[in-house]
């Protein structure tokens, strides 16, 4: 598999297919987990899992960032002939996620109820956010390997085992909802053990690459370590800081709808925060399709190719935008009975806050997409930059501003505002560079 001089659009549409259908595997087990929980428990079990979205979250961005940020330095070594270099980067960035998990593994067994309570639950919803949180945090290490392995061994030309362990673990998490939920009665219990039982099938399978004759990574004595390390979190955290102002943002918005709304809104919002992260990983599946691609060229100093991808990308995620946002739109009522046995309450509410809410799928793409890009092509400050603005200044000031003047409506509609803005930042900056 030749980046830098094999045919581009083959290429590209090998690795969108490879990581669209990864992405939407993987956030299949959150999407899954919450129609079988809010079919089984009703509004209070989508809401438990709103509460539960944030941890999600931080185990995805410690994936990214020790999997993108080593990946991405692997990739542009291996562009430049280096090999040795490459799997240097690569012990280092191993090393990094074994210490990383090892630190919030102790955290989250020690403060749980403090970071669940922080999170938005309260006395009421603590119990069934735990029923199902603490299989999470048992098995915590499995939710974080397969961004990080997958993300190496795409890399190493291995894109379709990739593909093949989240249908794989896929299919096996949505047998088990539906077996653990129902026949069995086990309700968020269930959920979560066919999460994990999913999860780990995806990494058994996964490390089937290390033991073939393809696979070139190696664990090697590293050189330079501590700057290894520097330039993996550098770029990692521009990739993982849109997953990091998920985590934010889902703690903000859970803590403002019960301050301006109710549990129904949560509800609602459970669903929409579950759509949400399906969406926004399809188009992170976009930016992870062009990084081995960009990387490599970009080691090669082929900049056409690499504006030949970024326009193929950027109309991708633009159409997906359309449609997403269309969804929403035109079937708001259908979204939330499919997700959870709905309560006359929810069904009044869940029109006035998909609709404005499913705004943002509109620029949500190009500021993802944008992100990835800018990391392939070694701008980390303006990858940082953009996600900084996107995830955590511009929607979190809108987030607690915009309420102040016209209620909870403002929670919903902060979103699609702050997205349009860094988008618009970000495609000017790509067009200069």
């Amino acid at each position: 598999m030749d980046f830098i001089t094999g045919d581009i659009k083959q290429l590209y549409r090998k690795f969108l297919t490879a990581s669209m259908a990864s992405a939407m595997v993987m956030s299949i087990y959150s999407f899954v987990d919450t129609i079988a929980v809010g079919q089984s428990e009703g509004p209070a079990g989508a809401a438990a899992m709103a509460v539960i979205t944030p941890l999600y979250g931080v185990l995805i961005f410690l994936g990214i960032l020790c999997g993108v940020g080593g990946s991405v330095l692997y990739g542009n070594a291996r562009g430049e002939g280096k090999e040795e270099k490459a799997n240097a980067l690569f012990t280092a960035a191993t090393g990094l996620m074994l210490f990383l998990i090892l630190l919030v593994w102790i955290i989250f067994a020690l403060f749980h109820q403090q970071i669940f309570t922080f999170f938005g639950a309260d006395a009421e919803l603590m119990p069934k956010v735990m029923e199902y949180a603490r299989w999470l945090i048992w098995f915590l290490p499995v939710f974080i390997l397969p961004t990080f392995i997958s993300s190496f061994i795409r890399n190493d030309g291995a894109p379709g085992l990739a593909m093949a362990a989240v249908i794989i673990g896929g299919c096996v998490n949505i047998f088990g909802d539906w077996f653990f939920v129902f026949p069995l009665g086990l309700g968020m219990t269930g959920a979560a053990i066919a999460t994990v039982l999913g999860t780990s099938v995806q990494v058994i399978i996964m490390c089937i690459h290390f033991f073939t004759k393809k696979c070139t990574l190696r664990i090697v004595k590293p050189n330079h370590v501590k700057p290894a390390i520097c330039q993996t979190l550098g770029i990692g955290f521009g990739a993982s800081i849109l997953d990091l102002g998920t985590v934010i943002l889902s703690i903000i918005m859970n803590n403002q709808i019960m301050r301006y709304g109710d549990t129904n809104a949560l509800a609602v919002y459970g669903v929409v925060a579950t759509i949400t992260s399906l969406f926004q990983a399809l188009y992170c599946g976009v930016g992870q399709a062009i990084q081995p691609i960009v990387s490599a060229n970009c080691g090669a100093m082929q900049a056409d190719r690499i504006k030949q991808v970024w326009k193929m990308a950027l109309t991708t995620v633009i159409v997906l935008g359309i449609g997403f946002t269309a969804i929403g739109e035109l079937f708001p009522t259908q979204i939330v009975r499919l997700f959870m046995d709905v309560t006359p309450e929810v069904l009044v509410a869940a029109p006035g806050i998909i609709r404005p809410f499913f705004l943002l799928f509109l620029f949500l793409g190009i500021t993802v997409l944008a992100t990835y890009h800018l990391q392939s092509i070694m701008h980390a400050r303006m990858s940082m930059m953009v996600a900084v603005l996107r995830s955590v200044v511009i929607s979190g000031l809108l987030i607690y501003i915009l309420p102040l003047f016209v209620g909870v409506w403002g929670v919903w509609i902060a979103m699609p505002i702050s997205e349009l803005i860094v988008a618009a930042v970000a495609l000017v900056y790509i067009k200069r560079t």
